[in-house]
């Protein structure tokens, strides 16, 4: 799963905090709610459940991509206990309408923050800036882990649940954030190898403490860290080269570095295929929501399916902007068709989210009957009990609309 980059919240950004920074284990402070926008009043302090206290705006991105990740996170341990909230800062006249299109995909209780002071009580005494964060309150009323709500949330619920979450360990963890994100800048920008290698100890140190730093409770090592910096960040290079710069001597010199620290199946010619596809789209996107001129999206449309590229997920979610994002002006279903099938041939077939994706792209398309067969397919595939929900009720949709025999 890709983590989305986080908003800047500019109320926090570079403010000096006034509190003295606070710790997990520490107890939560009680919500300071302005208004309910859904659900019923929230008490994270009275012991009877546990709870995710995650901060979001309607402006922010990565926070609507987050959304219906945590309802299914709520509907998933609803009946274990665990109650979310999102909690704005904004005005209720710009909340509501926002809650009230997501539906169902925004199945939680939602509330406005009261004079920020639920923001400071947590976002600011935490020394976060950027949304969405999320915060989990265990039945003891303690603060016992923050973080991306895409990003290890689900994973530590559940350990809470089965009694095996450690509130030490995961304070070793946080501790060590700094110090590995030091780390990883050094070693992505290939400087100061004595400090590296310093970093490297204590952080070698923490992570037998801790029982793995990394997500998932993998253990650090070094050696693939570096790897892994320096990779991404000469990846990022040759990028620059190619779409801004657009030199092909530089790239070519990035590309042989890429190469030296690059793992044996990494293939760089599909890299920059992608990567073209991808500037490709973002410009047709742009064009298309700016209801540009027809003949240049037709030329941009030509341009994207000539491209031959290997990366079903990438074909997915280009298919996917294209059928379901409400900005484009224009909707190209020829496209998005060869895109969503193009990503199904890939995966044989065998993705959930790929053949509904290809489903989708049938049922617009006119095809009904086949669309129904492919969505009973992506059901029959799919291992997730709230993923497959949706899939049913979307298999519901197509069938109301098939013609009567």
């Amino acid at each position: 799963m890709k983590i989305q980059t986080a908003c800047v919240v500019p109320l926090l950004a570079g403010v000096a905090l006034a509190l003295e920074a606070a710790n997990l284990g520490d107890k939560a402070p009680a919500l300071a709610i302005a208004e309910y926008i859904k659900g019923k009043p929230v008490d994270v302090t009275d012991g009877k459940n546990i709870y995710v206290v995650e901060f979001w705006a309607t402006w922010c991105p990565p926070c609507r991509t987050s959304i219906p990740h945590l309802t299914e996170m709520q509907k998933k341990f609803k009946d274990k206990g665990v109650v979310f909230i999102g909690i704005s800062d904004e005005k209720p006249d710009v909340v509501k309408p926002f809650v009230e299109k997501m539906g169902e995909k925004m199945d939680y209780v939602v509330a406005i923050d009261k004079d920020d002071k639920t923001s400071e009580g947590y976002m600011k005494a935490f020394q976060i800036d950027g949304i969405p964060h999320a915060f989990i309150v265990d039945k003891k009323g303690q603060i016992v882990w923050n973080g991306h709500p895409m990003s290890e949330l689900e994973e530590t619920l559940q350990q809470i649940l089965d009694g095996k979450f450690s509130v030490a360990k995961a304070k070793i963890k946080a501790e060590a954030q700094k110090t590995l994100e030091e780390f990883y800048e050094l070693a992505a920008e290939g400087k100061d190898e004595a400090r590296l290698k310093e970093l490297a100890a204590k952080l070698e140190a923490a992570d037998k403490e801790a029982g793995g730093l990394l997500p998932g409770g993998k253990k650090f090592d070094a050696a693939e860290v570096r790897r892994q910096a320096r990779m991404g960040f000469l990846l990022n290079q040759y990028a620059e080269a190619l779409i801004e710069d657009k030199d092909e001597a530089k790239a070519a010199k990035l590309g042989a570095q890429i190469k030296e620290v690059a793992p044996a199946d990494f293939k760089l010619e599909e890299f920059r295929a992608d990567m073209l596809l991808r500037k490709e789209f973002s410009d047709y996107y742009r064009l298309s929501a700016r209801g540009g001129d027809a003949d240049k999206l037709a030329q941009g449309a030509k341009n994207i399916s000539e491209h031959q590229s290997k990366n079903a997920a990438l074909l997915n979610e280009l298919a996917w902007v294209l059928l379901t994002d409400q900005r484009l002006k224009r909707r190209d279903l020829p496209l998005a068709m060869k895109l969503a099938a193009a990503a199904n041939d890939l995966s044989q077939g065998t993705n959930a989210a790929i053949v509904d994706t290809y489903a989708r792209a049938l049922f617009d398309s006119g095809k009904i009957e086949e669309a129904i067969v492919q969505q009973k397919k992506a059901i029959a595939l799919c291992e997730d009990p709230a993923n497959k929900a949706n899939l049913e009720k979307t298999l519901k949709t197509y069938q109301e609309k098939q013609p009567k025999k």
